[in-house]
């Protein structure tokens, strides 16, 4: 990594209409200089760490000057400045049609950075610099764009989601937008977040520590780093597990369902991935796994896989995995959508047994294809009081027994002597 302070020379911008060979030319324009080789430069900066900076000319017209051999107006050619001239209000009389002629650079679109600002990425990625945001504190300008970002999306009525990601934005270096995040999926409740907690060569008790305070039933992390190939050069390139996890979920929900665990040699499968950063042990995995890291397995013959689906829930319950959450966020998001056509409808018998007659039976398909073992909907007149009818709310309870995995198979082989019966 190289690390140090990179200095760029100003811009250049032409002042005059004044051609190479010193003559004045009416075709020059003024402003950027694309025949100046350190103008390319200064629009493409290539830094690969380090802190950057640079001097820019702001382009005025008070730098333009009318050069002389114009000869306009005849009468007394004007030579001076255009900022001048606009100034006196002598613009049109004093400066010549062929003069107002300017040349601005395009550089890739306006982010509100300047110029010559670097933007790290992967294992380049600072405090200060996430792809040129600066997510350092809770006020500083990258933060303060995604705040505003996250503010658009808590919107329920206008975003319907079902997952987070922020890749470049790690928990270590970049807790200001992640927590704020992470508030974000908790106050929608329909919305699972796949954070990155840390950087590529932190040690796995960097790593364990980082998330010891966090805990989220809508968030999960995974480790390592991983490698795949960058599909705008073909290049090998390190990136943060939340770069691919998403994928094996989106597979996950395409061949199964999302009450079914992302992980493991059927459903976790990475195969964009060609390596990961650190190899884990299986004693590793399990330190990870017992500190709700989900670990990511490199196997000589399978390839790359999840091997874990812990949320950063701290206290254990169904919600500290990953396939529970996302089934209520599921079946909620399914019992809401459904069920908004109620709402302003008469508070009687007959608006619960529809509720209960679009409920029911999409729960019961939930349980036929393993998300459920058992539940239980109750919206009758047993917990619709009068009290309750009077406050013209419509009151329902739902009682769910979850499908748990099987994370962990365990085999008793018993040696038995020649001629032994086997037991029933």
């Amino acid at each position: 990594m190289v690390s140090g302070s990179i200095n760029f020379a100003a811009a250049t911008y032409k002042t005059s209409q004044v051609a190479n060979t010193g003559a004045y030319n009416k075709n020059v324009h003024y402003g950027f200089d694309f025949t100046v080789t350190p103008n390319l430069t200064y629009l493409a900066p290539t830094p690969t760490s380090g802190s950057v900076t640079g001097s820019n000319v702001d382009f005025y017209l008070g730098n333009m000057t009318q050069n002389a051999a114009a000869l306009f107006p005849a009468s007394a050619p004007y030579s001076g400045s255009l900022e001048a001239a606009l100034v006196s209000g002598s613009f049109t009389t004093n400066v010549l049609t062929d003069t107002r002629k300017f040349i601005v650079p395009f550089q890739g679109g306006f982010d509100g950075t300047r110029p010559n600002l670097p933007k790290f990425s992967g294992a380049n990625i600072t405090t200060a610099n996430t792809f040129g945001f600066d997510c350092s504190g809770t006020n500083t300008t990258g933060t303060v764009a995604y705040r505003k970002a996250l503010t658009l999306l808590s919107n329920t009525d206008y975003y319907d989601i079902n997952m987070i990601l922020t890749p470049g934005l790690l928990d270590s270096l970049h807790s200001a937008v992640t927590s704020e995040v992470r508030s974000m999926a908790e106050t929608r409740q329909d919305t699972f977040y796949v954070m990155d907690s840390n950087e590529i060569a932190d040690s796995d008790i960097t790593v364990t520590s980082q998330v010891t305070t966090i805990d989220s039933n809508y968030t999960a992390t995974y480790w390592p780093w991983v490698r795949i190939v960058n599909p705008s050069n073909n290049v090998p390139l390190w990136v943060p597990p939340s770069v691919v996890v998403p994928g094996a979920l989106a597979f996950n929900d395409a061949i199964a369902a999302p009450w079914y665990a992302p992980a493991g040699l059927t459903r976790g499968g990475l195969t964009s991935v060609s390596d990961t950063y650190q190899n884990l042990s299986q004693a590793r995995r399990d330190t990870l796994y017992e500190n709700r890291v989900n670990p990511i397995a490199n196997f000589p013959n399978e390839g790359v896989v999840i091997w874990g689906q812990k949320t950063l829930q701290a206290r254990p319950s169904a919600l500290d995995r990953v396939n529970v959450r996302r089934l209520l966020i599921t079946v909620k998001k399914f019992i809401a959508s459904s069920t908004r056509y109620l709402v302003f409808e008469q508070n009687t018998n007959a608006t619960r047994n529809r509720f209960l007659a679009i409920v029911n039976p999409y729960l019961e398909q939930v349980r036929a294809e393993q998300g459920l073992y058992a539940f239980r909907v109750v919206m009758d007149g047993t917990n619709n009081t009068t009290d309750l009818i009077d406050q013209n709310i419509l009151y329902g309870q739902l009682f769910l027994q979850p499908t748990r995995t099987a994370e962990f198979i365990i085999l008793d082989f018993n040696i038995q002597p020649t001629g032994a019966s086997f037991p029933e």
